[in-house]
């Protein structure tokens, strides 16, 4: 029997049938934190607030010539320690040789969502170049904080997407 997760609240008394020994620790992990995440086989992991847009960043890798190697959406509104465990969740990964942060924010702000990142990557030391992408509420406040890190930005989502092939590529930012 499957059971979609967003359904369980109408099945409690199933929800301690879950096995989640047979789960993917990435899949079970993203759970604590209410993160929508999928493993895919790719290369280029997504961080995402919306499913629309993270559909969209992951057919931009594609066009592109990347391979997305997760489906991750935060969701509108997270906060610093949200986006941390789903930059933690990514880079546990070790198929993931870029990752593409594409947030667009009207709930979600972009100063959060910069605390987040910086957060996750005090916690987990990565060489993983990163690629970011933020629009929206407080992007340049959010902007400003990653240019103290040595981030990657892109204006445009397919400007994002070629400068994250290429860095997974180990070619430098274009």
């Amino acid at each position: 029997m499957v059971l979609d997760d967003n359904a369980m609240f109408r099945h409690p008394d199933l929800a301690e049938m879950r096995d989640v020994d047979i789960e993917p620790e990435s899949e079970t992990e993203a759970r604590k934190y209410s993160l929508s995440f999928i493993k895919l086989d790719g290369f280029i992991g997504c961080m995402v607030n919306g499913a629309g847009l993270a559909m969209a960043t992951m057919d931009i890798i594609k066009l592109n010539g990347g391979e997305p190697a997760n489906f991750l959406d935060i969701g509108g509104g997270a906060g610093s320690e949200k986006v941390a465990a789903a930059l933690r969740i990514i880079l546990s990964d070790a198929n993931v040789k870029a990752v593409l942060i594409n947030i667009f924010g009207g709930i979600t702000r972009g100063d959060e969502v910069a605390r987040g990142i910086l957060a996750a990557l005090n916690e987990v030391k990565t060489e993983v170049p990163m690629v970011v992408r933020l629009v929206g509420t407080n992007a340049e406040e959010g902007r400003e904080i990653l240019s103290q890190a040595n981030m990657i930005t892109a204006e445009t989502l397919d400007d994002a997407a070629k400068k994250a092939i290429k860095a997974a590529q180990g070619e430098g930012p274009a």
